[in-house]
């Protein structure tokens, strides 16, 4: 960081906003900083720190969550509005990243404004079908899915906010990340939500991540399970249109060949949990 110049602490996210505008390229919103503490672009002089105007937590009304972008992520998992979401589910998953040292500074914002495909926490959030409240000058919304997709769309905006939507009467997610050791990057991730109506798989996400592209929904998947019972059979046939589908590709950590087998194995595992916590819908 020896080309830091200014250390913006605004009070606001307009005053964030403002001052990032007006550096341009010569700044970068600062939340845990653990991707800045690794690395900080030459050409950067200025940082924002954006780590006090979001860090609450709550439970809407309607049993959704709203998550401001600067809590981190141990803060998110010792929250008692996150264990009781869908059977505790965040907690489960938070608990499985990184270090505790770095949930400790890592933030949900920034978390989610990282490009690292091998992230837990961005397949989980889409599975639940998150969205942001990104901040532009005025604030707007979007699906967490379609702003992994195209980070370019909304460069510029801050994350201000994550909202993760009520669970329906009957419903349950899962997650299974594939490591080595236990602090180690996975070399594949997995995340299930099904909702069930009358026996029936009737609402279902399926991310996948560490393909090792960004996480994103597999539709094939998604359909084949819509409105089928989640019995062996249909899981079964689950697993293996996943290992179809998935954009698998060769990298330093696995080869493409072995991430099919493991996708097959995550959704074969989250579809068996949840159908056994909730009587397979029935």
């Amino acid at each position: 960081m020896a080309n830091l110049e200014k250390y913006i602490r605004p009070t606001s996210l307009e005053e964030a906003w403002q001052a990032l505008r007006e550096a341009g390229a010569s700044a970068r919103p600062i939340g845990g900083g653990v991707d800045l503490a690794l690395f900080v672009p030459r050409e950067v002089t200025t940082l924002v720190d954006v780590s006090a105007l979001s860090s609450e937590c709550s439970v809407r009304t309607d049993g959704g969550l709203d998550i401001g972008a600067g809590v981190t992520l141990t803060e998110l998992a010792e929250y008692d509005g996150a264990a009781n979401y869908l059977g505790g589910i965040l907690v489960e998953v938070l608990r499985k990243v990184a270090s505790p040292l770095l949930r400790n500074l890592a933030t949900v914002g920034g978390t989610l404004a990282s490009a690292h495909p091998w992230s837990d926490v961005i397949p989980m959030f889409i599975a639940l079908g998150a969205e942001i409240e990104l901040y532009e000058g005025e604030t707007c919304a979007t699906a967490l899915e379609d702003l992994v997709a195209d980070r370019a769309a909304a460069a510029g905006a801050l994350i201000s906010r994550v909202r993760l939507p009520a669970p329906a009467g009957r419903a349950g997610a899962a997650f299974e990340k594939f490591i080595r050791t236990g602090f180690d990057v996975g070399m594949l991730n997995c995340a299930c939500y099904v909702a069930f109506e009358d026996g029936r798989c009737s609402t279902v996400r399926v991310a996948l991540g560490g393909t090792p592209d960004m996480a994103k929904r597999v539709g094939d998947v998604e359909a084949l399970l819509d409105g089928q019972p989640l019995d062996e059979r249909t899981i079964n046939e689950a697993a293996k249109r996943a290992s179809e589908t998935v954009p698998a590709r060769d990298d330093q950590r696995a080869s493409g060949e072995y991430r099919r087998i493991l996708a097959a194995a995550g959704v074969r595992r989250c579809l068996t949990r949840i159908a056994a916590e909730n009587g397979g819908g029935a």
